[in-house]
């Protein structure tokens, strides 16, 4: 996923800005806010597909109880757990949507 830093220098540099029906200049501190403002609107959009992708791809909470129950009573504890049914499923989601980085 791409950073904001990413995402602003994708995006097109506005130059004008219509006052009254005349086409005026902006400043640069407009354009720099105009940049600002929509690098962080797309960055967030992107931000809440991941959580979104997350919440369709992680299993029932059932199914999460069931195979966290069995990796207990299996005696996956403490670092033998990464080896469990759940913590496998859990992980396989997070690792196909990360969290983008800033």
């Amino acid at each position: 996923m791409a950073s904001l830093e990413e995402i602003r220098a994708g995006l097109d540099t506005p130059t004008h800005k219509n006052v009254n029906g005349e086409r005026v200049d902006l400043t640069s501190q407009e354009v720099e806010d105009i940049l600002d403002f929509q690098a962080e609107q797309l960055f967030n959009e992107q931000n809440e597909g991941y959580k979104r992708t997350r919440q369709l791809e992680y299993p029932e909470i059932k199914e999460q109880l069931d195979k966290l129950y069995h990796d207990i009573d299996g005696g996956l504890l403490g670092e033998d757990a990464k080896t469990g049914s759940w913590y496998l499923a859990i992980k396989e989601v997070k690792d196909d949507n990360p969290k983008p980085s800033e």
